[in-house]
C-alpha cells in the first residue's frame, strides 16, 4: 500500500472522477464504487480545531493530518473486503479510514492492448483524539502491508527501500513503455518497407532481363526472314537482295547479221 497526504480538492476530485483524465476510459467507470463516511474537508477542519484545542496553536502547515493510502486489488476484489481493512486500522493504530473508492476504469493503451489499473483508495484520519499525528515506524508499516494482503487475500509483496511510483510517475512510466513500443512498431515497419524496396528493385532487374532477352529473339528473327531465299527463286538459280526481293537476270539476245545472199 502506498499512502500520500491527501488534500482538498484534488484527492476528492480524482476519486469521484469530477475531471476528465486522459488515462480513464469512461466506459468502464461503471464498475467503480464509493464509500464515503465524511468529506476531507470537513474532516480535516475537525483534526486541526482539535488540534489547536490540545496544543492552544494552529496546526503547521507541513503536516498531514489526512493521508491516503493507495492499495493494489484484484478484478473480484469487494468493498466488504476493503472495509474490512479498515477496521483492522483502527483497531491497531488508531487510524481511521472515511473514504473508500475502489477504480476499475485506470490503465493505458499500448501498442497491442488494453493494461488496467486496478487499485483502491482507502482516505484515513492520521490523528489522534487529541489532533496529533499518529506516528507509525517502518516496522508498523510493514505489519500494515500484511494486514492488507491477508484481508484482501493477496500475496504479500517484499519489502524494500525503493521508493513507490506518483500517479504523474506512474503515467510517465507508463508513456516511456508506449513511446518504446511504438518505436519498435516503426522500426520493424521501416525493416519490413526495406525488404518490399529490395523485392521491387530485384523484380525490376528481372523485368528488364526479359525485355532484353525479347528485343534479342525479335531481331534475330528479323535478321532470319531477311536471309531466307523463296523457294522458286533457289529452283531457278535466280537471287534474292536482303530484302527479299528477286533478282532477275537479263539474257542477253543475240541478234544475227544478215548475210547477203550469194
Amino acid at each position: 500500500m502506498k499512502k500520500k497526504k491527501a488534500e482538498k480538492p484534488g484527492s476528492e476530485i480524482h476519486n469521484f472522477r469530477e475531471k476528465e483524465l486522459d488515462y480513464v476510459r469512461p466506459e468502464l467507470s461503471h464498475l467503480n464504487e464509493s464509500w464515503v463516511g465524511d468529506s476531507i474537508s470537513h474532516r480535516l477542519e475537525s483534526a486541526k480545531q482539535r488540534y489547536f484545542d490540545t496544543v492552544g496553536q494552529k496546526m503547521q502547515t507541513k503536516a498531514a493530518p489526512i493521508r491516503e493510502g493507495v492499495i493494489v486489488i484484484k478484478q473480484e476484489t469487494t468493498m466488504q473486503e476493503l472495509q474490512q481493512f479498515a477496521a483492522v486500522c483502527k483497531e491497531r493504530f488508531g487510524i481511521e479510514a472515511f473514504q473508500i473508492h475502489i477504480h476499475k476504469d485506470e490503465g493505458y493503451m499500448n501498442a497491442k492492448q488494453w493494461t488496467p489499473n486496478l487499485h483502491a483508495h482507502v482516505v484515513f484520519d492520521w490523528t489522534q483524539p487529541n489532533g496529533k499525528s499518529v506516528r507509525l515506524s517502518r516496522d508498523d508499516m510493514a505489519e500494515l502491508q500484511t494486514i492488507a494482503s491477508e484481508a484482501l487475500g493477496m500475496e504479500r509483496g517484499v519489502s524494500s527501500d525503493r521508493k513507490h511510483l506518483s500517479a504523474m510517475q506512474y503515467k510517465t512510466e507508463c508513456a516511456k513503455e508506449q513511446l518504446q513500443e511504438l518505436s519498435n512498431d516503426i522500426s520493424s515497419a521501416l525493416d519490413k518497407h526495406k525488404d518490399v524496396q529490395n523485392q521491387l528493385l530485384q523484380l525490376q532487374k528481372e523485368l528488364r532481363s526479359i525485355e532484353t532477352k525479347k528485343n534479342v529473339q525479335k531481331l534475330i528473327s528479323k535478321a532470319s526472314d531477311c536471309l531466307l531465299y523463296t523457294s522458286d527463286a533457289a529452283d531457278e538459280e535466280d537471287s534474292v537482295d536482303l530484302v527479299g526481293r528477286r533478282i532477275i537476270k537479263k539474257k542477253k539476245r543475240t541478234v544475227g547479221r544478215l548475210m547477203p545472199r550469194q
